[in-house]
């Protein structure tokens, strides 16, 4: 598969540029910018996108960005005076304009405005607007809020966040969604409206997926004036706790319509989430698969090669699989692929967790934990995490404090049962039954575990020696005894 453009052709897979008298030389990162610029031909790329992608959002000056820009341009037989190749869009980013074809083999040509699936393994990107707010209110909160959000969100790895420059200049009362998927190539909007009523901010936003124009979720906040900056905390950090299940859930809606045969990367992680969110050896092994295919579509994914080994975790934990000798080296392997493809990725440090804890070392994952929250402060599984490996060392309190905050920041996440049930055991090991009990309750009454077990009926071997290890084995797995838990709180 390559790119075809005047005299010139671009060889993704071998990094090869050939022009009319054969192999054009070109740095790495010139051709990184020249292979997205292609690739993303059909709209404009920013600068701040250009940046994520080829230098992994890490500083850089825009003498480096030019440069490789120069050479690229150079490499084409293009200037930035003449510019029949990449046109600058000031203001905007830069774009590919001269025509593209993309081949699949020596006779068939595609046109790129329709890409095979394989060439789409981007992830989903999503445009922040401005906050609508009324120009006469005394207190403007409407572009603190939406900068804060794209600030927090940008955290998340696997989805792309548009930069305020460019996301700003869509300022206006309706929304302009062809605008944003065709300049942007923003799939996903985010758009609010505050509003000051009696002492009190009226906060509306709501997500619109920019194809279809349906809105994939809203939500309404109504904080007081007074706290104002612990308003704006809560309301963003409900917001990214939000669209990082709602756009996850839509994505493996969208994966689900087509055959795993034409699923991109992306789309196969998506659908692999769905799947492991269920907690059954049937949906783990097809998850771990779609993961797998994730990493072979793009080697680079290190969020797929995290969630992989998060996958292996629960077959040894869960006793999905028996062999545990051969599933520990995986766990590790494919977490610490992860954590060397990025660094940065909360998700990749909490599998790194969960290799310690399925090595016999809680203590040692800690570390980790903590590393995936200072990476997305609202990343809420890391707080869980961070609960249960506190729980098993006896710091019942703490532990009490990151569940609530895992609460918090996903009140609908897909492991609150779990979460609720590390409360009830909290509690229950610091003897305060009725609270126990109470949170046990809620826990059965959401119906939100997938599978119980009960073949542990007496409360005694809690305050034994060896609790620690036997909670490990339990609660490290994602199995809160719901039934049992309920019946032991009872005075």
């Amino acid at each position: 598969m390559h790119h075809v453009f005047g005299s010139y052709a671009l060889y993704p897979d071998r990094a090869e540029l050939v022009g009319p008298e054969g192999s054009v030389r070109l740095e790495p990162k010139a051709f990184a910018v020249l292979r997205l610029l292609v690739e993303n031909h059909d709209r404009v790329v920013s600068r701040e996108e250009m940046i994520e992608a080829i230098w992994g959002g890490r500083f850089v000056s825009d003498a480096a960005v030019s440069t490789a820009l120069k050479f690229a341009r150079k490499a084409v037989g293009d200037d930035g005076a003449q510019q029949t190749m990449i046109r600058t869009m000031h203001g905007l980013g830069h774009r590919f304009v001269a025509p593209v074809e993309r081949r699949v083999d020596a006779t068939t040509v595609v046109q790129a405005v329709e890409p095979a699936p394989e060439q789409t393994d981007r992830r989903p990107t999503i445009a922040i607007l401005p906050f609508v707010q009324n120009a006469g209110d005394g207190v403007q909160v409407g572009d603190g809020l939406a900068d804060e959000i794209i600030s927090s969100l940008s955290r998340l790895r696997w989805l792309r966040v548009i930069a305020r420059e460019s996301t700003f200049r869509f300022r206006q009362d309706g929304i302009d969604l062809e605008g944003l998927r065709r300049v942007l190539g923003a799939g996903y909007a985010l758009s609010g409206r505050v509003e000051l009523v009696a002492g009190r901010l009226n906060v509306s936003v709501t997500l619109i997926e920019t194809l279809s124009g349906s809105v994939v979720w809203s939500d309404r906040f109504n904080p007081a004036l007074a706290e104002l900056h612990l308003a704006r905390q809560e309301i963003t950090s409900a917001v990214i706790g939000a669209l990082d299940l709602r756009i996850s859930q839509a994505e493996a809606a969208t994966a689900r319509t087509k055959s795993t045969e034409m699923l991109d990367a992306w789309g196969a992680y998506h659908l692999g989430m769905s799947h492991f969110n269920r907690f059954n050896a049937h949906d783990n092994v097809i998850a771990a698969g779609l993961f797998e295919r994730a990493t072979v579509l793009d080697p680079g994914f290190a969020t797929a090669f995290a969630a992989w080994s998060i996958a292996r975790f629960q077959d040894a934990k869960l006793g999905y699989q028996t062999d545990f000798a051969a599933i520990a080296p995986d766990v590790r392997s494919l977490a610490e692929r992860a954590v060397e493809l990025d660094p940065y990725d909360p998700l990749a440090s909490m599998a790194m967790g969960r290799v310690q804890s399925l090595e016999g070392n809680p203590e040692d994952g800690i570390f980790w934990y903590e590393r995936s929250v200072s990476l997305s402060p609202n990343f809420a599984k890391g707080y869980f995490s961070q609960g249960v490996s506190d729980l098993l060392a006896g710091r019942n309190v703490q532990s009490c404090v990151d569940v609530d905050l895992s609460l918090g920041l996903s009140p609908l996440d897909p492991l609150l049962g779990p979460m609720l049930s590390i409360k009830a055991m909290s509690f229950l090991l610091e003897g305060n039954r009725a609270l126990a009990r109470d949170w046990s309750l809620q826990a059965v009454r959401r119906n939100l575990i997938a599978r119980t077990q009960s073949d542990l009926v007496a409360p005694d071997w809690l305050f034994a020696p060896d609790a620690p290890t036997r909670l490990a084995t339990i609660i490290g797995a994602y199995l809160p005894l719901l039934g049992w838990l309920y019946e032991a709180s009872k005075p």
